[in-house]
């Protein structure tokens, strides 16, 4: 008898409408670990969590585009499944995806941001959905870099660094986690 394998990518997409809590903390098994709307998400790599948080970095450099204070984003249709997930984040990724969408485009008036890494998107649908997620990551990247133990810069020296790459590259060109952590490693 042949086995057959199937292989499969897991992707999960959690949508946030709007302003809400967000908790960084340490698990019962010193993992850290984000909870927000739907999910609780555990870092295993500390690389994974600053991918997570430059992706923050770089949408809050686009959050003025795509949500402007003067568009109203019209009303929110709530989804009508809430899926509350468990999502483990264990290894180191290359970079995150931003994908963006202004109101002004939008076939249903609401503008989009939405920063990716590997299988798990989380998108926004307002400016305060945005700002309790840059605040979620960078808490959660902190508690990475406050160890010491991984040799990773500040919340503020990620956030400038992706602030100075953006203005002076734009979002395709940033250089990522991965890179620099090998180029450190060739010292």
């Amino acid at each position: 008898m042949e086995t057959e394998f199937v292989e499969a990518t897991s992707r999960l997409t959690i949508y946030i409408a709007g302003e809400h809590e967000t908790d960084a903390s340490i698990g019962l098994t010193l993992i850290p670990l984000l909870k927000i709307p739907t999910a609780i998400i555990e870092f295993r790599h500390p690389i994974g969590a600053r991918v997570w948080w430059e992706g923050w970095c770089e949408a809050a450099e686009m959050l003025d585009r795509i949500f402007p204070e003067q568009i109203n984003a019209g009303e929110l249709r709530e989804p009508e499944l809430t899926i509350n997930s468990f999502v483990i984040l264990d290894d180191a990724p290359r970079r995150a995806k931003i994908r963006a969408r202004s109101a002004a485009v939008s076939p249903d008036g609401i503008g989009a941001l939405s920063v990716t890494v590997g299988g798990l998107t989380i998108a926004c649908a307002s400016r305060d959905a945005v700002e309790c997620q840059v605040r979620g990551w960078r808490e959660a990247y902190e508690v990475f870099a406050k160890d010491g133990g991984f040799g990773l810069p500040s919340a503020d020296e990620v956030a400038a660094r992706v602030r100075a790459d953006h203005a002076r590259h734009g979002v395709n060109e940033l250089s990522t986690a991965a890179e620099e952590q090998q180029a450190a490693r060739r010292r």
